[in-house]
């Protein structure tokens, strides 16, 4: 059973999908049902969905990496902050756990196995809310910051010294505040 405060907060959000036919677009549609999304539209009608609503970004994981990349460079390039900030999702049918790094690394904030329990989901759906999360602003990636899934400490020496500049961007996401983000100094 999702919680209700889950619900809640998950009501005052959209969620459009993007799916690779129209059998993973209706199931997409419906587990987005299931957590309780205010709106829930196909990308189809993506242009008629209120600009100010904080809305999610489901992605089936059978669409292809370059569609999947299309996505998510499209709505990082947004000026729009409800865009550029949105979380970003994608959905994997089954598999080992260990396919979802090249999909962190490509860019996505969660990364949800549809055969999970539902309420399992929902509450990772929830971590995107009201908690700060880190951005990373460089001259070829823009998103959340790809190290949270780094086994490896910081000061390890096999970490690469230098690399390239980045922004640190800080970014808390509230469906009825808005979104608010905030420059990190490092």
């Amino acid at each position: 059973m999702i919680s209700s405060a889950t619900t809640n907060m998950l009501a005052d959000c959209g969620a459009v999908t993007f799916a690779p036919n129209d059998v993973s677009a209706g199931a997409l549609s419906m587990l987005a049902t299931k957590f309780g999304f205010g709106t829930v539209a196909n990308y189809t009608q993506f242009a008629e969905l209120p600009k100010n609503r904080l809305t999610y970004f489901l992605v089936h994981g059978q669409l292809p990496d370059s569609a999947k990349q299309r996505i998510i460079h499209g709505l990082r390039g947004s000026d729009h902050v409800f865009r550029r900030f949105a979380p970003i999702v994608c959905f994997v049918t089954s598999g080992p756990r260990h396919q979802t790094v090249p999909l962190v690394q490509m860019g996505f904030d969660e990364v949800l196995f549809i055969t999970d329990p539902v309420a399992e989901m929902s509450l990772k759906l929830n971590d995107q809310l009201q908690h700060e999360l880190i951005y990373v602003d460089a001259d070829h990636y823009f998103g959340p910051d790809r190290r949270r899934i780094e086994r490896i400490d910081p000061n390890d020496p096999r970490r690469k010294p230098g690399g390239s500049p980045y922004k640190q961007i800080r970014v808390v996401r509230d469906p009825r505040m808005g979104i608010t983000t905030m420059d990190v100094a490092h």
